[in-house]
């Protein structure tokens, strides 16, 4: 079909003009039709006139594919493309015939993803702030390749690798070369396809766990408390003893690392890989720790008495409650 929008002539002009193109492109009724819409037409048909041209020359720079033609005051049709030579009717046809013709598909160029993180710290303090906003979508990737879909608005996870405890490990051992990208709901679901979902905060949990890029954090709880926010998903979890234990202190006040460490007998790297799971997931803030209190943890002629010191306050705390 050929659509034909008329400029500048009057309806009796118009309709005259569009039966000489019916006649001369000799295909079936219906397949030259008159369009009222610059957006949904083949030809431009303008009047020979100043404004016109300069009107029909901005249009085609807006619209590449929109072909122009150029009626003379003695109704003779040229090109608008700067041609003088007149376009009989054997030229005319052929012109419309070809517009019968399907268009080529326009390559849909897929958009460039939108950057929300790049690395550990950036990805983690991203993590932390729209987790307990429940807010957006995003795809973790991995030197472009994808890996993992996050539903931050359902706490939600879709695996693009499997098995689960590969996947892991890779997130784990590549974290800091990590990309973060945002998705719409629509582009989230049309990746996920079929995949099932999973709780998404047992996930980063384990690939917190299991990380060691966590020097930044590390250097931070040198001079910081941890507080938790709230008691972590269950799942997390799991049958893990001292996690619990973990969690009921840091529940009842902010400690050190060390402080849990020797409140609670553990060694220092398993709180400190509590700390980085709690912290990723959004459970857990770092405060100023005391300055007393850092620098009795310093010496350890005065562990007994730091150690006496906060089985005092949890005990007045529990108390207080």
């Amino acid at each position: 079909m050929a659509r034909v929008l008329v400029v500048g002539t009057d309806i009796q002009g118009e309709q005259a003009l569009l039966q000489r193109l019916r006649l001369a492109s000799a295909l079936p009724d219906g397949q030259v039709r008159r369009s009222q819409d610059l957006d949904d037409c083949d030809l431009l048909v303008i009047r020979d006139t100043p404004a016109l041209r300069n009107a029909a020359q901005r249009m085609r720079q807006q619209r590449p594919r929109l072909q122009c033609w150029i009626e003379d005051i003695g109704g003779q049709l040229r090109d608008g493309d700067g041609h003088q030579d007149v376009l009989d009717d054997g030229a005319i046809g052929r012109a419309l015939r070809r517009m019968q013709l399907a268009p080529e598909p326009l390559v849909m160029q897929t958009p460039a993803p939108i950057r929300l993180a790049d690395g550990a710290h950036a990805i983690t303090r991203l993590l932390r702030e729209r987790l307990p906003l429940r807010q957006g979508q995003a795809l973790l990737g991995d030197a472009g390749e994808p890996l993992l879909l996050m539903d931050l608005e359902h706490d939600q996870a879709v695996l693009l690798q499997e098995p689960a405890a590969a996947l892991v490990e890779r997130l784990a051992d590549a974290f800091e070369g990590l990309q973060l990208d945002a998705l719409t709901p629509a582009r989230l679901q049309a990746l996920a396809g079929e995949r099932p979902r999973q709780p998404l905060r047992p996930l980063l949990w384990q690939w917190a766990q299991r990380s060691r890029h966590w020097q930044a954090l590390d250097e931070r709880l040198r001079g910081a408390s941890v507080k938790l926010l709230r008691w972590p998903d269950f799942r997390v979890l799991g049958h893990d003893h001292d996690g619990f234990r973990l969690c009921s202190l840091l529940l009842k006040r902010a400690c050190t690392v060390e402080e849990c460490a020797m409140l609670l007998e553990l060694p220092a790297a398993a709180v400190r890989d509590f700390i980085h799971a709690a912290y990723l997931c959004g459970y857990a803030q770092l405060q100023a720790a005391p300055a007393t209190l850092m620098m009795a943890a310093g010496g350890t002629r005065t562990d007994n008495g730091l150690l006496a010191r906060l089985w005092r306050h949890l005990r007045g705390s529990e108390r207080n409650a």
